[in-house]
């Protein structure tokens, strides 16, 4: 007997026989296609033929899922950030029809390939986008191995998202060059910050923006959804709920920034009170995703035109994060453990090389000696680089490059937690035996 049942991601075909060992599950596209499949095998087993494939079975699967699926499965039951479902979205219809049997390594890199050589996407969004699908494979191999045995982008070499002289050469026919990675590392210039301000004089609203972002390094989303009830002056504490990675996490606030909020909420307290709590009227409160990203993008724009007035016409409003963090590293003690999560910056791999590419040059052009081979490193710290190595695979030449350490020291670090994970690192004034 075969029925059919519509699912949000196909047409869900279960045909049960007393000749088949137990009940079939397989999902199609369309419901032609179920029915038209369901007609044959009932056709076949009426005769008393059942097909060799599903003899040969010996641990037959219970369902054949497409990528679709897996990615609505992989929604549905984690709370995924927003940044990662428009991540997802976009691969879906490279993917969508692909079942997961035909996935292997041949096809991670045929993948790859398309997304630089038709596609033509920068580096860094093929990383994001193979991340994002790379975690949704981790998930499925967890939850449901019977339907996916292995996870072929966590095959590929590193430095897959590199174009190479075949890609070059197969968009210089289309008249195309291939894409480099293009690390942005703006900081304010002398001088840039006072005339900035002066632009933002008697825009109360937008120089709080401003202000926020430039000494906290939150995002321009995070700054303008602020509510009033995650603003604790007393406390001189922010407290965000679910950032752009997914976790909550709490922003310190510096002194001159907090005098500005008490100010702003008490001259402007019947118009927050107005727009039930919203710290800034940037924004409406509808939190879809096609509302905020407008927001975003009307917000880019005017700081867009103030920075130019100011005459900073390659400033964007994102560098302000950029700078912040680079202040906290200057200005403090904090370890980059800590930073990371002020900063919210889930790999402190990120937050150390936005402040380690900034390291000051002496006038002849030459490096002056990285502070952070000066730094004492803290036994978090520590723990953290040696994660990056033992649990995400990371080589150590390319942990160290990014921790901004040298090799031999994060080596040693790896193999001292190797030998003792509970005793290692144990600071100034303890000893192993």
């Amino acid at each position: 007997m075969a029925t059919i049942i519509k699912r949000p991601y196909g047409y869900q075909l279960r045909v049960t026989h007393k000749l088949l060992p137990k009940a079939l599950w397989a999902t199609f596209d369309t419901r032609e296609a179920a029915e038209q499949y369901g007609r044959q095998l009932e056709g076949l087993l009426a005769q008393g033929i059942v097909p060799a494939a599903l003899l040969e079975r010996d641990q037959p699967r219970n369902e054949i899922w497409t990528v679709q699926r897996c990615i609505a499965e992989y929604l549905r039951h984690n709370p995924v950030p927003l940044s990662e479902q428009k991540l997802l979205n976009a691969v879906m219809p490279s993917v969508e029809k692909l079942s997961t049997g035909s996935l292997n390594y041949a096809w991670a890199e045929e993948w790859i390939r398309d997304m630089k050589q038709k596609s033509h996407l920068a580096p860094g969004t093929i990383r994001h986008r193979h991340g994002a699908l790379a975690r949704c494979f981790d998930w499925m191999l967890r939850k449901h191995p019977e339907i996916m045995a292995q996870n072929p982008l966590r095959l590929l070499k590193r430095g897959f998202a590199t174009y190479t002289e075949t890609d070059a050469g197969m968009l210089a026919k289309r008249g195309l060059k291939p894409r480099i990675d293009e690390e942005r590392d703006r900081r304010l210039l002398p001088d840039e910050e006072r005339r900035i301000r002066k632009q933002l004089q008697g825009r109360a609203d937008e120089l709080l923006l401003f202000e926020l972002a430039l000494q906290t390094a939150m995002r321009l989303r995070e700054c303008y959804t602020l509510s009033i009830t995650q603003v604790d002056l007393d406390k001189r504490t922010i407290f965000l709920e679910r950032t752009k990675n997914g976790s909550s996490r709490q922003v310190p606030l510096p002194t001159p920034i907090t005098y500005l909020l008490s100010v702003y909420m008490k001259n402007h307290k019947t118009a927050i009170s107005a727009r039930h709590g919203r710290l800034l009227p940037f924004w409406s409160g509808d939190d879809s995703g096609e509302a905020l990203n407008n927001t975003t993008a009307s917000l880019s724009a005017r700081f867009a035109r103030i920075f130019m007035l100011a005459g900073s016409e390659d400033l964007h409003f994102h560098d302000l994060r950029h700078e912040a963090t680079c202040r906290l590293y200057e200005k403090t003690k904090l370890s980059d453990v800590l930073i990371a999560k002020i900063t919210g910056h889930k790999d402190i791999r990120v937050a150390c090389c936005r402040f380690h590419r900034h390291q000051v040059k002496v006038e002849n052009g030459s490096q002056e000696e990285s502070m952070a081979a000066r730094r004492q490193f803290s036994r978090e710290v520590k723990l953290e680089a040696v994660k990056l190595v033992d649990e995400r695979g990371v080589s150590l030449r390319q942990a160290a490059q990014d921790l901004d350490v040298h090799e031999n020291v994060l080596r040693k670090w790896v193999r001292e937690h190797r030998e003792q994970p509970e005793e290692a690192f144990p600071g100034n004034g303890k000893m192993t035996l």
